[in-house]
């Protein structure tokens, strides 16, 4: 599934690893009553089969041979995983399928040119059987979802002479008022359990039911994640690792945490962990209620990408990060053909592939870092499937409950975003 190494953190973390093996046996206790009573429970959704059955039988009902574009309308926590794991299996190479079908589309933020772009290609369809939409808001009172929302059924509506909400899916929280106004219209509703938060839901059916409308096998994916946490609760727990790596470098000023993705398709993982660690340790307080203004911020980065970008800045700017360099062991064999049209130029490249040029440049670049004395730990994907990302996520999910109680933070509440949305709830109701 995956590999964790920390040798070049810099650190010894045998005493921050053994300060939270306390909080290990609460997570083992949680994980072991398969229970939705703690905040710590997102830790059940991967092993929970009635979950999947409920995925499974809405998607025999909605999923047609017809289905064109299965659309996602969330924002954050409710878009975020989902769209990581299609991009990293799928939605990257979209454009060199033109096709395939069906393909997921995210309407995930209220942008006027988006939605008037998503409209016209909604206003080519022939029959709702070749749409989905699946509106997620755990809330359920989310203004850009529910703006988004609107804006597309008034769409379906005039193509099609009527709304089909039987082509709509909605999943929140169970008994919000968004729950009671579908189940009032008779469309499809799936539940997320209450205690588990939006940045931690990707192995709900927030995830799930969308994922598995265009074909991603969500059994494996879920495998993944069950296997993680059964490894890191038996023996090597990785996710206790890592999480006191990055809570030592924090403590020695190392407050940006960049993640190093080797294979482009795995930038929308980056974006999801951007929500989890901004969002879970980003905290004005502390547990015992002193203010504190505690963070690491999290960056994204792309090999070999943005060795052409920031790369100097990494080397040679600031020691104030650290760096979790994330690959994959398998890829695609893509050879470097033997008759070449400029054979002189690079010569080193004869006879290597795609793969191997890859590798020589992270190689390239783990060998700098540790020349340059920077800190870094190492990710790496048995292959970029359902299993591996399941396994990645449930990781990072865990890690960051580990960082939480390292830092002394709440890391299941977001005080701080609820501000932005209170303001613009005013701002729209004063100017009706």
């Amino acid at each position: 599934m995956l590999q964790l190494k920390t040798d070049h953190v810099n650190l010894d973390l045998g005493d921050e690893i053994q300060r939270m093996e306390s909080y290990t046996e609460r997570l083992r206790g949680i994980y072991q009553s398969g229970a939705y009573n703690e905040a710590e429970c997102s830790i059940n959704l991967a092993k929970d089969d009635a979950i999947l059955q409920q995925v499974h039988a809405l998607v025999q009902q909605k999923i047609t041979p017809s289905l064109k574009y299965s659309i996602v309308v969330g924002i954050g926590g409710s878009n975020l995983g989902t769209k990581a794991v299609y991009d990293a299996l799928i939605g990257y190479h979209d454009l060199l399928d033109v096709n395939r079908s069906p393909r997921m589309l995210f309407a995930e933020t209220a942008d006027p040119e988006m939605l008037a772009q998503t409209a016209k290609l909604l206003s080519s369809l022939t029959s709702k059987e070749e749409v989905l939409v699946t509106l997620i808001s755990k809330s359920g009172g989310t203004t850009e979802t529910l703006a988004n929302f609107e804006v597309l059924m008034n769409a379906l509506k005039e193509k099609l002479g009527d709304a089909p909400l039987d082509r709509v899916v909605v999943i929140t929280d169970e008994d919000s008022k968004l729950w009671n106004a579908a189940i009032a219209k008779g469309i499809a509703c799936l539940a997320i359990p209450s205690l588990v938060g939006g940045r931690y839901s990707v192995l709900s059916a927030v995830g799930l039911f969308p994922l598995a409308s265009v074909g991603v096998d969500i059994i494996r994916l879920c495998q993944g994640a069950s296997q993680m946490l059964d490894d890191c609760f038996a023996s090597d727990n990785l996710a206790a690792k890592s999480a006191a790596a990055l809570a030592a470098q924090a403590k020695n000023g190392r407050i940006i945490n960049d993640n190093f993705f080797f294979h482009p398709e795995l930038e929308s993982i980056g974006k999801w962990y951007r929500q989890l660690m901004g969002e879970s340790i980003g905290k004005e307080q502390s547990l015992d209620g002193q203010v504190v203004h505690a963070g690491i911020t999290p960056t994204v980065s792309l090999g070999s990408t943005d060795l052409h970008s920031v790369g100097q800045l990494y080397l040679g700017g600031p020691r104030d990060k650290v760096t979790t360099f994330v690959s994959s062991a398998q890829s695609a064999d893509v050879g470097i053909p033997s008759e070449r049209v400029f054979p002189e130029l690079v010569p080193m490249i004869d006879g290597k592939s795609a793969a191997d040029v890859m590798t020589a440049i992270l190689d390239g670049v783990k060998i700098a870092y540790q020349k340059a004395e920077l800190p870094f730990m190492e990710v790496s994907l048995d292959a970029i499937d359902e299993q591996s990302l399941g396994a990645f996520l449930q990781f990072k999910m865990l890690e960051m409950m580990y960082l939480a109680k390292a830092m002394n933070v709440n890391c299941f509440d977001q005080p701080s975003v609820e501000d932005y949305k209170i303001e613009t709830k005013r701002i729209l109701e004063e100017s009706k």
